[in-house]
């Protein structure tokens, strides 16, 4: 599990850690220096993830287990109780990912490989410039499915099959964490109108009109617990994590904010510059953030704390995203002014010392 104890630490063999480290620098050689899908945003990411995975694997326990005892020995005072203990109210409350080490460590892998050999610019011009790697996706989600392809062929390598043996033992297991490899990376390409299309059905399938989920479950018998399919709750959630990892900088501490959307920023603008992009980024980037905020950022934040795993953390995206977006629309026409103008100051200095240098070379010759 992904839990913080040095005992499960210790249960990974030395040699399967060396590896890991290795297989982790290997990644990190492979991500582009581009401004924003960089190794570090990598790293935010999967730090990201990982403290979501957390939230649901230890469920604010001492806010959790306190409620939930309560309520069993209440259940137990009145002769109501079923038999079910802590590890059913953990394992249902959590759609069944806190005995999931497999899918826990598949987001966080996830979160580390998803943007791999990104080239700076989206998938709409990734396919102009590179036309054979688009009809190889069938011009679908061609980046990821291009992260996907070159974090799996290095894990496949001979020289990480200790690190394979610990991740998974059996081919019904290593195909499983292969899926939900996928799946997670995909989920990450929201350019996709028709892949948010189909999230939201299976977000409205999984949670529509299900505000008391604790009570069903509850009131049901061990034996009917077996019955319970939570596969696609469990599928939609993990989804949500690595989407929202994706962008936890706008759900996070406004400057981590700003930080973040300047770097993007930044890299939209080489894009322009170099002619591989037709629009100047400045002219929609105030109104397009609050858009991104309306239409993404606060549904999915609000997605966090409705489908209720991941404890205060939910209610803290939510906060944060709606607080970024006051601040923005305060101050974000400023912020941009700034952006455009650092960018352009940085510009005029590196074409002036170019010129220089041919200056310089031309005298010496």
């Amino acid at each position: 599990w992904l839990m913080p104890s040095k005992d499960k630490v210790s249960l990974i063999p030395a040699k399967a850690r060396e590896e890991l480290r290795a297989y982790v620098a290997r990644i990190a050689s492979m991500y582009r220096d581009v401004h924003f899908h960089s190794f570090e945003h990598a790293s935010h990411v999967t730090m990201s993830a990982q403290k979501l995975i957390n939230k649901v694997v230890l469920r604010d326990a001492a806010e959790y287990t306190s409620s939930t005892r309560q309520k069993d020995e209440e259940e137990k005072k009145s002769g109501d109780s079923k038999g079910k203990n802590d590890t059913a109210d953990l394992f249902f409350s959590t759609y069944g990912i806190s005995a999931d080490p497999l899918a826990q460590f598949a987001v966080v892998f996830a979160a580390l490989v998803h943007d791999v050999d990104h080239t700076g610019v989206p998938n709409v011009q990734l396919i102009k410039e590179k036309p054979d790697l688009g009809a190889k996706y069938k011009d679908i989600s061609v980046a990821e499915n291009n992260s996907i392809k070159c974090a799996w062929s290095e894990l496949m390598q001979p020289e990480f099959a200790n690190l394979r043996k610990c991740i998974f033992e059996t081919n019904e297991d290593e195909t499983r964490f292969r899926q939900l490899l996928i799946n997670v990376v995909i989920a990450t390409d929201i350019a996709d109108r028709e892949r948010r299309a189909g999230e939201r059905v299976r977000w409205e399938k999984a949670f529509a009109g299900d505000s008391n989920w604790e009570d069903e479950w509850k009131s049901l018998s061990e034996m009917e617990l077996s019955t319970v399919d939570i596969s696609l709750k469990a599928t939609v959630v993990l989804e949500q994590i690595v989407l929202a990892s994706d962008v936890a900088h706008t759900m996070q501490h406004w400057l981590t904010y700003v930080k973040w959307n300047e770097r993007l920023y930044k890299e939209m603008w080489a894009a322009y510059e170099n002619g591989r992009a037709e629009n100047d980024p400045t002219e929609n980037w105030y109104k397009g953030e609050i858009g991104f905020f309306d239409g993404y950022i606060i549904p999915l934040a609000t997605k966090l704390k409705d489908c209720g795993v991941f404890g205060s953390a939910g209610d803290e995206y939510l906060g944060n995203a709606l607080r970024n977006k006051a601040e923005w629309i305060e101050k974000g026409k400023l912020i941009v002014e700034e952006f455009e103008a650092k960018i352009k100051r940085k510009s005029i200095s590196e074409r002036s010392g170019s010129t220089r240098s041919l200056i310089s070379s031309v005298d010496d010759s």
